[in-house]
């Protein structure tokens, strides 16, 4: 909660239904609108968590991994650190924010 933590590190994470940015400290998951982020970025993380849950739907949420999973899971995370770097550009040295690299 706002009032036991100071949200002040942050962590860039995908995950199923979820914007994409996240306390580093209590876990908790930001609104993406309360951050200085165009709205071109906005929608790029937005579509990359989309991306996210449908590698997680057809892998049936990890019990179904099959040899090209590696290859998307690759992929999104490939596509999540160029991310990262526009929004460390975008939010600049006044948010420390650390990259979850994609797993499943």
């Amino acid at each position: 909660m706002k009032g036991e933590c100071s949200h002040d590190t942050y962590k860039m994470e995908a995950d199923y239904g979820a914007d994409p940015l996240w306390c580093s400290k209590c876990g908790c998951n930001l609104d993406i609108d309360d951050f200085p982020l165009t709205d071109e970025l906005k929608s790029e993380l937005m579509n990359w968590v989309i991306e996210y849950g449908k590698i997680l739907e057809q892998t049936d949420y990890g019990e179904k991994i099959k040899r090209d999973t590696a290859v998307l899971v690759k992929s999104h995370d490939e596509k999540g650190m160029s991310l990262y770097q526009k929004l460390k550009f975008e939010l600049g040295d006044e948010y420390e924010v650390n990259y979850v690299h994609t797993s499943i």
